[in-house]
């Protein structure tokens, strides 16, 4: 069983060795003053060298860690579909050690052969665990019904699902604290029975970051990532920020927004301009390749990922939830900061891109209340559904 994960580990000084060749020529491309972000080699090991330089771990390890969330986000979709009944999440811990840890109600063991047989990567590296009381699915339903019981009593409500600890949160804020309390005393409030929720006071809902010049030199917020519809090309932000943009004095035609549900999305046109699939992802203005998207069903929890936005830059954390539910919809992702960056989300970071190396991830939205230090985005496939656009991977 390790080893294939020995042989995987022998591949990667390969893999290493061509990001390196490729850098080489990335240098001599460069000083003939062509734009540095046609190469993603340089991406994913610039990217590299953060997450070695965080986990005291060498090069080669990141890019073999990236490989292998990658593989854990696509298990991930697979049991989330395929085993409702037992299947109570998964997440990827990166200290002490790197491994993907899967947890079920039952049965685990037996469920995960056909898996591991199909991913023989993760068979010395997954942790399989039977001690969850409820399944991910009877979790996903409780938290819907905790959180419309708690809106239909006029309170804003958001909630989370905490699979480390099968658990559902509401966060209320400390200002409604005493109707909430009141409400549930009186039984207009019902928690479900079953499944545990925890109910946490916060200081505040969701702040939405809308109000700072940001990203691209938009008028309000950050520009996320480019899309089409046709031949007709633009740009997006959050849905939250003004529907009025404007680039270096240049205004940016609004086409439309979705602001509801699972999204939180608009897009504008940008006449004068060429349109590209490059992200800004560095404060000297540097740029990237989008060359690939990554839907939220194949995110897993654990994965690091990375966000820039005009306020705070390039900073970046672990996806700690898919389902942060906000605007009465628990789609959202969750990503804390505990890579060592003081904030991932200040004003003005609205609708800018997360991502990894070249793939896209989603758009940021705001901070959570509980936690002001860390971060929510909407995935990028919502961009797509939302909109009725495709996510830019090619000029």
């Amino acid at each position: 069983m390790k080893q294939m994960y020995k042989n995987l580990k022998a591949i990667v000084p390969v893999v290493l060795v061509s990001v390196l060749v490729l850098l080489g020529a990335f240098a001599v491309v460069n000083a003939q003053g062509q734009d540095d972000g046609a190469n993603p080699a340089k991406e994913l090991l610039f990217d590299a060298q953060v997450y070695a330089s965080n986990m005291n771990v060498s090069v080669d390890e990141a890019i073999l860690r990236f490989q292998l969330q990658d593989i854990a986000g696509d298990l991930d979709a697979e049991l989330t579909t395929n085993e409702t009944e037992t299947f109570a999440g998964l997440w990827i811990e990166h200290t002490p050690e790197f491994r993907v840890v899967v947890q079920f109600t039952r049965d685990g063991e037996e469920t995960m052969k056909p898996y591991l047989k199909k991913y023989p990567e993760f068979a010395d590296i997954v942790e399989v665990r039977n001690t969850a009381k409820v399944s991910l699915a009877d979790l996903q339903r409780a938290q819907v019904d905790a959180s419309y019981s708690v809106s239909a009593s006029d309170i804003p409500v958001e909630s989370d699902i905490n699979v480390f600890n099968n658990s559902v949160e509401l966060y209320v804020a400390k200002a409604n604290k005493s109707q909430f309390d009141n409400a549930l005393q009186r039984g207009n409030i019902r928690l479900p029975d079953k499944v545990k929720v925890r109910v946490i006071t916060v200081d505040a809902m969701m702040n939405l970051e809308a109000n700072i010049y940001g990203g691209l030199p938009l008028s309000t917020c950050t520009s996320g990532f480019s899309v089409k519809e046709g031949i007709t090309k633009g740009i997006t932000t959050a849905g939250h920020c003004s529907n009025i943009q404007s680039y270096n004095g240049n205004n940016l035609p609004f086409q439309s927004q979705n602001w509801a549900g699972s999204y939180d999305i608009q897009w504008h046109t940008a006449p004068g301009y060429t349109v590209t699939n490059k992200i800004q992802w560095w404060s000297d203005g540097s740029t990237r390749d989008i060359t690939a998207t990554k839907s939220r069903s194949s995110q897993a929890i654990g994965n690091y990922v990375c966000k820039y936005g005009m306020t705070s830059h390039y900073t970046c954390g672990y996806i700690s939830s898919k389902n942060f539910m906000h605007q009465g919809q628990a789609t959202y992702i969750r990503v804390d900061n505990t890579a060592g960056y003081d904030d991932l989300s200040s004003g003005g970071d609205s609708g800018g891109p997360w991502f990894l190396s070249n793939t896209a991830y989603g758009t940021h939205v705001g901070s959570p209340g509980d936690d002001p230090n860390d971060a929510v985005y909407m995935a990028v496939n919502y961009v797509e559904s939302g909109l009725g656009v495709s996510v830019m991977t090619s000029p």
